[in-house]
Formats: structure tokens, C-alpha cells, sequence
């Protein structure tokens, strides 16, 4: 077995759920890879008390990683880039094969002052960059004025009226699928959504895994990332990607990512 003595996995022990807290933990004793388990007080600025006698891989909520990424020694193990992990991004180097190619990039301010919309259309809006500042939403025209109010009131925000979003016509999506991504392989994946369901099964048909390694070959945003990828009319396409350290897990085996990012990162040390 490999040794992996010289890592450990900090996992947030609260806002992670029992369920993917226990497979991690799990994961790391059958590989022999520390795991230390911490809690985050939330809207903190200060990180727990860590050991830093081996190298960290984060796991956790968007404050901890945050704090994670400002941190010099903690930093290594957050895969993350925020000028590469945008829609605006993507779009530029996967083009067609983004679900939202064509999409507007705007902002609240410039979009609550477009007259050319009916009050009543509908519009898909999602935040351009991987900030997790809200979900992506189904509004008519007339609701995104007093939904972004209401949104920019909530603590620990970190929108504003010129803040980066995209805006789109909404999509008739069948499927969509997690996969984790390894120095531009597959190394798992989770269907987690049908017809606008949470659905969550292992793994995904022979050909997302096919889109996705295609797509890898062209462009990756970073050595170890997460890809969304949903089946919509004939074809399939790139939703999203995200950083992998507070991507939800769905039904992946969790086994399986630990041990291949666990390598990447020792590899890249």
C-alpha cells in the first residue's frame, strides 16, 4: 500500500453531512492516511487549531476553504482558482459544449435595469464565478429586483449589485452527473439529478465519462476539479465545474477519490 504518512485529510466535522463525514473517515482508516476532524464556527475568520506537522487536504464548507486558501501551509492542499473556476472561463475554452454558451454575463445592476425583458419572462441566473454566493434560479423578470434585496440581506454575503452573473433562457435538462477529475482522468462520479429530481446513483453511462475526457483533453481549470455534465435534447454538456474541497459527494465512492487525490497530492509536493 501506498504510504501516505506524510498527509492528512481535515475534514469540517459540522455542515458536513453524517453520511459523507463517516465515508471519509472511513476511506482514510482503510487507506492509512491521517484524518483530523474540526469544526468551523460559522461567518468566522479564524481557523481552528491544526496540526501542521503533515501536509493538509481540505474538506469542508466555503468559510473553511476560504480561510484554507489564505493560509500559506493549508493553501497546498485547497485545489482552487478563482480566475479559472467561472463560467466566463469555460465558456472561452469549451465553447458549444457549455450548457450556457451563449449566456449573458452581466450583473444584478445591469440586469434590473434591462428594459427590453417582459416582467413575466423567465430567466435562469446563476453566479459566473464558484463562490457558492446562491444557487442557480428559475425567475421571472419581475421577481429578480426584490430576490437579489432579499438575497444581498443575508449575512456573510458577498454579493453586490455589480457582482459577475449569468443569465440564460432556461433548459429542459433528462440527467445530470457529478464526476470527479484527477490529472484529466475520471476517477468517479455520482448521477445526482433527473428531470429536476434529486437522484442520486453510482457512477454515470460510459459515454458522460467519454464527454468528459474529451472535454479534459481540451482544458482543465485545475489538475483536480469537479465536472458537472447533463444530458439536454440529443447531447450532452458541461453545467458547471467546481473546486473539489466542498463539492458534495452525492453517491460517489468516496474511497475512491480520497485515494487518487490523496496520490496527486502527495506526488505534488
Amino acid at each position: 500500500m501506498k504510504d501516505f504518512s506524510s498527509i492528512q485529510w481535515v475534514v469540517q466535522r459540522n455542515l458536513t453531512s453524517i453520511t459523507d463525514f463517516n465515508e471519509l473517515a472511513a476511506a482514510c482508516e482503510k487507506l492509512e492516511i491521517p484524518f483530523l476532524p474540526v469544526d468551523i464556527i460559522p461567518f468566522t475568520t479564524t481557523l481552528p487549531p491544526i496540526d501542521r506537522s503533515r501536509h493538509s487536504i481540505i474538506y469542508g464548507s466555503t468559510t473553511f476553504n476560504r480561510m484554507a486558501g489564505e493560509d500559506v501551509e493549508l493553501k497546498k492542499g485547497y485545489f482552487f482558482d478563482s480566475e479559472r473556476f467561472s463560467i466566463e472561463n469555460y465558456m472561452e475554452h469549451w465553447g458549444a459544449h457549455m450548457l450556457n454558451f451563449g449566456a449573458e454575463i452581466s450583473s444584478f445592476k445591469s440586469l434590473m435595469a434591462n428594459n427590453s425583458y417582459a416582467p413575466e419572462k423567465l430567466l435562469f441566473i446563476r453566479p459566473n464565478d464558484d463562490d457558492k454566493s446562491f444557487a442557480g434560479e428559475v425567475k421571472h423578470y419581475c421577481e429578480i429586483e426584490s430576490w437579489y434585496t432579499a438575497l444581498a440581506n443575508l449575512e456573510n454575503t458577498s454579493l453586490t449589485p455589480d457582482s459577475k452573473i449569468v443569465v440564460s433562457e432556461p433548459y429542459n435538462i433528462q440527467s445530470e452527473w457529478r464526476l470527479w477529475i484527477v490529472n484529466k482522468k475520471v476517477v468517479a462520479a455520482s448521477k445526482y439529478r433527473q428531470y429536476f429530481r434529486l437522484v442520486k446513483e453510482l457512477g454515470c453511462p460510459d459515454a458522460v465519462v467519454d464527454f468528459a475526457s474529451a472535454r479534459c483533453a481540451e482544458y482543465v481549470p485545475h489538475d483536480v476539479f469537479v465536472m458537472d455534465v447533463c444530458y439536454s435534447g440529443d447531447a450532452y454538456y458541461i453545467v458547471e465545474c467546481g473546486c473539489m474541497n466542498g463539492a458534495g459527494f452525492y453517491k460517489a465512492n468516496i474511497e475512491d477519490i480520497v485515494r487518487s487525490v490523496s496520490s496527486y497530492f502527495i506526488s505534488s509536493l
